[in-house]
């Protein structure tokens, strides 16, 4: 398997639209976080703010009462995810910052995984992964309906927009049989 795959238009449009207009619902129930990440690996001049975050699974239990809409998604993706470990919904509001800073590089876990983020909207704010010497390997530009999957290893972070009030994303981190 490639280390990093990107899939664009595979998540169903009235799936993104049912989701969109859940998540900016008054009753739905976001959590602050203040950073998205530590700076474990000790990157010189990072940029890191607040975001606002909804647990789906944690430690490989569900969460949230809202179940029903990951499974939504899952539905459409060009793969299966087996052993999902944990699954979140990241919202990064705009916050002005050069364009080339990013959050807080990390790991999300430190077993093997893969991660899956499925982008809910078009903007700006982009993934950055980076290999072990700390140069950025790939950047990724969110999009609406884009999927990116990768390994669990690679050293990755986001980046709050710039242009677009928000950056929002499912963050899924899964164990499967099907990939090596």
């Amino acid at each position: 398997m490639n280390d990093v795959l990107i899939y664009d238009d595979v998540i169903n449009h009235d799936t993104l639209e049912k989701i969109n207009n859940l998540f900016f619902n008054d009753d739905f129930p976001w959590f602050f976080a203040e950073t998205t990440a530590q700076n474990e690996f000790n990157f010189k001049d990072t940029f890191e703010h607040f975001q606002f975050v909804h647990w789906f699974i944690r430690e490989s239990k569900i969460n949230s009462q809202y179940i029903n809409v990951l499974e939504d998604i899952l539905k459409d993706l060009p793969i299966r995810l087996d052993n999902i470990i944990r699954a979140k919904v990241n919202f990064l509001p705009q916050v002005m910052h050069d364009k080339d800073e990013f959050n807080n590089p990390h790991i999300d876990m430190y077993q093997k995984h893969k991660i899956c983020i499925v982008y809910l909207n078009d903007s700006d704010g982009d993934t950055f992964i980076f290999n072990d010497d700390k140069k950025i390997i790939q950047r990724v530009s969110p999009k609406k309906g884009r999927v990116l999957i990768m390994d669990g290893s690679f050293i990755h972070t986001s980046s709050h927009p710039i242009k677009s009030k928000y950056r929002i994303i499912f963050n899924i981190n899964f164990q499967s049989s099907s990939f090596s």
